[in-house]
């Protein structure tokens, strides 16, 4: 590019294989936008991956977890990943948002009950005994396949 010409303002960020990137607030969207996620955490020196009812609230994620399962031992631990996606294979479209931070306990009431009312539908009852666990954010990250099958001929 000569010192003349300007980069395309209108052209949306892309990464080295092409996908879209997605904004910050996108992702947050997206995350609030799917039910279901799954959390990663390291128990007894394995690496857990479970799916989870979760809700977005400001910038953090939310989900309940029973004190005696394996769940409860992300709490509190350094690193924790969250992740939400979609694909759709007969338009070879799709997004996939990535949290990386740390996961406390909530036990502000207010904050729980905040929490409850944004689930709504839900994975599976939940028995008594559970707990909120929070998701501070240290990073958000999204890609998305922009152009579908259809529209880009190959099909």
């Amino acid at each position: 590019m000569t010192t003349t010409e300007q980069p395309r303002r209108d052209a949306a960020a892309t990464d080295h294989r092409g996908l879209g990137v997605l904004a910050h607030q996108d992702c947050l969207r997206r995350i609030a936008s799917t039910p279901i996620g799954r959390i990663a955490f390291h128990d007894a020196g394995e690496t857990v991956i479970l799916p989870v009812n979760h809700v977005v609230d400001g910038g953090s994620i939310a989900f309940r977890a029973r004190w005696d399962s394996s769940l409860a031992s992300a709490v509190n631990q350094t690193s924790v990943a969250f992740e939400v996606d979609e694909f759709d294979a007969l338009e070879g479209t799709g997004w996939s948002v990535l949290v990386k931070g740390v996961a406390s306990t909530v036990y502000d009431e207010e904050a729980s009950e905040r929490f409850e009312k944004l689930l709504g539908d839900q994975w599976d009852e939940q028995p008594e005994g559970t707990f909120w666990t929070s998701i501070r954010p240290d990073e958000i990250s999204g890609r998305e396949m922009r152009v579908s099958r259809r529209e880009c001929g190959c099909c």
